[in-house]
């Protein structure tokens, strides 16, 4: 469907970005540039988001001049060099590594004729307005398309009050969520440098360079016929809408999730990942209740993905992807009728199962990196119609390390078909964590099927 968004954007130039120095690239021991187990087996979906910048209330400042950012892109590539790349699957061994170094990042330059106040919808909360990022036309979610688009391309959309939307997309085979915003605030710190040195001379840099060498990469496809034994013996382990919670109304959901009989603990995730799947699958029940039509939900299997940074000790600034995707079903009967702390239990014990100690980690990234072919790799979440996808973002600094010229009055995902799954869900943070406002407060990025909402609405507990 068009949008008043698609209608009067232009993008009216693609640029490609290459680093500032080649040698950044062609010092690269490794050509193909190998990534490690977690990248082997992360999702080919993308991860995108926007950053919306407001232009100030009687100001001449020149938001986000494009030159001034490409020049910052190229400086980040040097840190980045990979990303200047093409995704690979090796066709003898099913092996993801990124060939074509050096072929460049993209820049998309667009122009809206419509205000930034003219995407937000009657009824909808104003901080959320909606704005649909455009990507390259090629863009698709198999994995044959992945490989031939950039690995990592930003998005300047100017619009007619001054305002500027900043997109960036970055495969995820590359990267988790905690190096996708890394990237993001070495782009910041390199542009407020580049603005630096238009004054005092010299060159951006960045305080501290990235880690970009995949954790166990060493072992993926390198195995001696012993290594790769051992290894093989271990055992393997639609619509969106925005609900916000505040610090006070986090509180008091984290004591009622709190077991009566003493004993345990649950965190502010748990207790809120528990409240909003509880409340989902009770308006699931009744969507399937009022439409016999419907065939029966699927298991009701709870998927969260976890960072290993800590865990497993790596370094500081690490860039590649260090999640574990840990699943479980949670019995239908519990969410339906059982009471919060029994389901923020079960969601605290996911979070904590034994497979995430560091010999268990290892032990199975070994695994994944001895198998012949990857991609007969399988995994046991269904994606179905009971089933529940919830990933914390609402820990990274998603707005006061994303200044630019100003700092953003919003930060979120556009709207795009993969973001649009049903059942899946961001926690983010609030804009007020640069306002001095409740920064405690979280926003509840909750995708769900169009029937399912009028059943959400009329519950007066999902928030």
């Amino acid at each position: 469907m068009a949008t008043p968004y698609t209608n009067s954007v232009n993008v009216s130039s693609r640029r490609t970005i290459h680093c500032a120095n080649d040698s950044s690239w062609k010092t690269l021991d490794l050509v193909p540039f190998h990534l490690g187990p977690f990248d082997q087996v992360a999702g080919f979906v993308p991860i995108r988001v926007v950053w919306v910048f407001e232009q100030p209330n009687e100001s001449d400042v020149h938001l986000l001049p494009p030159e001034r950012l490409q020049l910052a892109l190229t400086l980040l590539l040097d840190y980045y060099p990979h990303l200047t790349g093409r995704l690979q699957i090796n066709p003898s061994n099913a092996i993801r590594e990124i060939v074509g170094l050096g072929t460049g990042a993209e820049l998309l330059l667009a122009q809206c004729s419509e205000r930034l106040d003219a995407f937000s919808s009657p009824g909808v909360n104003p901080i959320c307005p909606t704005v649909e990022m455009r990507y390259s036309r090629r863009s698709t979610q198999v994995p044959e398309a992945t490989c031939r688009n950039p690995i990592f391309a930003v998005q300047h959309t100017s619009f007619a009050c001054g305002g500027v939307a900043l997109g960036v997309r970055v495969h995820h085979t590359v990267c988790d969520a905690d190096g996708f915003f890394q990237v993001v605030r070495d782009l910041a710190e390199l542009y407020r440098g580049v603005v630096s040195s238009e004054i005092n001379g010299g060159v951006a840099s960045l305080a501290h360079a990235p880690h970009i060498r995949p954790y166990m990469s060493e072992f993926v496809g390198n195995m001696t016929p012993e290594e790769r034994e051992a290894a093989l013996r271990f055992p393997t382990a639609t619509f969106r809408r925005y609900l916000r919670f505040s610090s006070l109304e986090l509180a008091a959901l984290k004591e009622k999730a709190a077991n009566p009989n003493g004993g345990g603990w649950v965190s502010t995730f748990e207790a809120l990942a528990a409240h909003i799947y509880q409340r989902v699958h009770r308006a699931r029940l009744q969507l399937y209740s009022a439409n016999p039509d419907l065939r029966d939900l699927s298991p009701t299997d709870f998927l969260m993905p976890i960072n290993l940074r800590t865990n497993l000790g790596l370094p500081p600034r690490y860039f590649p992807n260090a999640l574990f995707v840990s699943s479980k079903i949670i019995p239908s009967d519990m969410l339906a009728t059982g009471p919060l702390w029994q389901v923020a239990k079960a969601v605290h014990d996911i979070a904590r199962s034994s497979a995430l100690t560091k010999d268990q980690v290892n032990g199975t990234l070994k695994w994944v990196a001895a198998q012949a072919d990857t991609q007969k790799i399988t995994e046991h979440f269904q994606y179905g119609s009971g089933s529940f996808m919830v990933s914390q973002w609402n820990k990274f600094d998603m707005y006061l390390a994303s200044v630019f010229d100003v700092a953003p009055v919003l930060v979120s995902q556009p709207f795009t078909q993969s973001s649009l799954v049903d059942g899946l869900v961001y926690f983010l943070p609030t804009e007020e964590l640069g306002t001095g406002g409740d920064v405690g407060a979280i926003d509840v990025s909750l995708a769900l099927s169009e029937p399912m909402w009028a059943f959400m609405d009329q519950d007066a507990q999902v928030v």
